[in-house]
């Protein structure tokens, strides 16, 4: 008698041990939506890292909205645009400086200026 009841504790054990099917699917369900967020995290921060290596090559003009290019970096307001304009020899623009050409801060430069003068400058006059 003392035999059989051992015999009937280990066989509780080992069917304890034994998973069901609800639990199985639980576990496969969550490792698949596991993999799936990180698949998916994975991808927004790969096109994240595109979306900003496109925004940072992009070629921004050389010159403010409705201004003209003369060459080497200068710019003419021919049409008397912004805030600056309304003093003498105001309507050229020498951007050619090491404040504006400067590889980190030159885009920040020209920002702060089309700003300070009202002068709208596409691409340029939202990065500050």
């Amino acid at each position: 008698m003392n035999n059989n009841r051992v015999n009937n504790t280990s066989n509780q054990f080992i069917r304890k041990q034994n998973y069901s099917s609800t639990t199985v699917l639980i576990i496969v369900g969550f490792l698949v939506f596991a993999g799936l967020c990180i698949y998916l995290y994975n991808a927004y921060k790969a096109f994240k890292a595109k979306l900003l290596a496109t925004n940072v090559t992009k070629a921004f003009t050389t010159c403010p909205d409705y201004w003209d290019s003369i060459g080497n970096n200068k710019c003419q307001n021919t049409k008397a645009l912004g805030s600056c304009s309304t003093t003498d020899g105001s309507n050229i623009m020498d951007f050619g400086g090491e404040i504006f050409t400067n590889a980190n801060t030159g885009n920040y430069a020209k920002c702060k200026w089309s700003q300070g003068c009202n002068v709208s400058w596409s691409g340029i006059d939202r990065l500050c």
